[in-house]
């Protein structure tokens, strides 16, 4: 079993790595190796609380250990040129999953990081050329990866066992981090989880559809929300069928 190392104390892409099984660090190194090899003058760091190769200052690629799969991040431009060969992955806007059981695409690996630096140098002449271009901002799964980071390892299961149920639910969900906590919207907002207090996860159904919904896991009498609170993640892996009903039940809404 695999886990993410505290972020207060990682500052090394090192340190990173020997936080894990000895053969996720066979497999991390790697796909750092990997990475190195075809960006031999980025540099290393930490950021958004994993490994990440920068180059002139911007970010490249990102990658991190999960515990079925390694992250691998290459910015939404990297996944969506490369769409065809990451098809048989499970993958999100920036983001692929590489099983931890099968054989990294090194020859795929790099030619991704071919293809970023390529990106990154032609955006930087546009930027001279007088046209600003941010090449900075994190992705949704980056945020919602910095923000999972900043948890307790106890918080963090609890929350991450909901998210999981969440994400399930139906494939046109997508994750990001908005009024501070991880958020779930497909064309609008669907629900964010609330703050978190011991033996409560709270989640907000903010879009008014939850009002036809019929459903006792729905709490209060808004006229345009409802609460769901679970006591940990055991008991929301309980209620997992009525809480995938009742999204999908608004997102049946949402497409009528």
């Amino acid at each position: 079993m695999t886990k993410e190392p505290n972020e207060k104390l990682v500052t090394t892409i090192d340190g990173y790595v020997t936080g894990f099984p000895k053969d996720v660090q066979k497999i991390l190194e790697q796909v750092r190796a990997t990475i190195k090899k075809a960006a031999p003058e980025a540099e290393e760091k930490i950021s958004y609380a994993i490994p990440t190769f920068t180059l002139n200052g911007k970010n490249l690629v990102h990658f991190a250990a999960f515990k079925y799969h390694i992250g691998f991040y290459p910015a939404p431009t990297g996944t969506e040129a490369f769409k065809n060969e990451l098809s048989v992955y499970k993958s999100g806007k920036g983001s692929v999953q590489f099983p931890l059981d099968h054989p990294m695409p090194v020859g795929l690996i790099t030619k991704i990081v071919a293809f970023r630096i390529k990106e990154t140098f032609e955006k930087e002449k546009v930027k001279k050329a007088g046209k600003p271009v941010s090449l900075n901002k994190p992705t949704d799964e980056e945020q919602v990866i910095t923000w999972m980071s900043k948890l307790t390892p106890a918080v963090k299961d609890e929350i991450d066992t909901v998210r999981k149920i969440i994400k399930s639910a139906n494939t046109k969900l997508s994750e990001r981090i908005k009024w501070n906590a991880p958020s779930y919207y497909y064309k609008q907002d669907i629900l964010t989880f609330g703050p978190y207090k011991q033996d409560k996860i709270l989640l907000v159904f903010h879009h008014p559809a939850v009002v036809n919904v019929k459903a006792e896991l729905l709490k209060g009498e808004y006229k345009d929300r409802r609460l769901v609170y679970f006591k940990n993640g055991s008991e929301a892996v309980k209620n997992k069928k009525e809480l995938t009903r009742i999204i999908n039940e608004i997102i049946k809404i949402l497409d009528n």
